[in-house]
């Protein structure tokens, strides 16, 4: 999710936005926490001297991206094996109670569809649920079905989205105010959203309404 793809007006903006980008984003709320990496990421990207100089994982970072690693390799790939089971009909040997026919299921329980065997071992689509920790036999044609969470865990302790140790992600509040001089000089103002944060303005230098200051600050 990006900072576009719900965007906010400014008078939603803290106040204290120096204060905002020393913060650990981490620990921000939502509307501090979207302030901290809308500001982070427009200053990297209206930064044209160093932004070609920028690594794969610093640029994802400073623009709040996930950076690929085998721990989100490995979930998207549980993703979309899930994603092409659950639309996918399952092809494969009449299930039997040594070798049941597996569901796979995020969720402890799933609607099943059983039409039988090929040629004459064919019926008409008997549905019934099937749930985890049972053996479920089609009334038809006595196929056994079994279902088997897909399932995604981390050991105890263990950081879901870990900073990458090559990765600087400490903000430096010199590349707004740098970024400010650039695009907002000789009374033109191309990056109303620097001015902002650094004027404690809205819309591109207006005064903030007293209710607007209640909301971001």
């Amino acid at each position: 999710v990006l900072p576009e793809d719900f965007e906010l007006n400014t008078e939603s903006m803290p106040r204290d936005t120096k204060t905002l980008m020393a913060s650990n984003p981490r620990e921000l709320g939502f509307i501090d926490g979207y302030w901290y990496w809308r500001l982070r990421a427009e200053s990297n990207m209206m930064d044209p001297e160093n932004l070609p100089k920028k690594s794969y994982k610093q640029l994802c970072r400073d623009m709040g991206l996930a950076i690929v690693n085998p721990q989100t390799e490995h979930v998207l790939g549980i993703i979309e094996l899930y994603e092409y089971l659950k639309s996918s009909p399952f092809i494969g040997p009449f299930g039997t109670i040594e070798n049941p026919v597996l569901v796979p299921a995020i969720h402890q329980e799933r609607v099943v569809g059983c039409s039988g065997g090929t040629g004459d071992s064919e019926h008409v689509p008997l549905w019934f649920r099937c749930q985890e920790g049972f053996l479920y036999r089609c009334g038809e044609c006595d196929q056994i079905f079994m279902l088997v969470r897909v399932l995604y865990e981390l050991p105890d302790g263990a950081d879901p989205n870990p900073i990458d140790p090559d990765v600087n992600d400490v903000f430096d509040f010199k590349l707004l105010e740098k970024g400010n001089e650039m695009w907002n000089k000789g009374g033109m103002i191309m990056w109303p959203t620097a001015y902002d944060a650094l004027h404690g303005t809205e819309l591109g230098g207006q005064p903030r309404q007293e209710a607007a200051r209640e909301l971001g600050a």
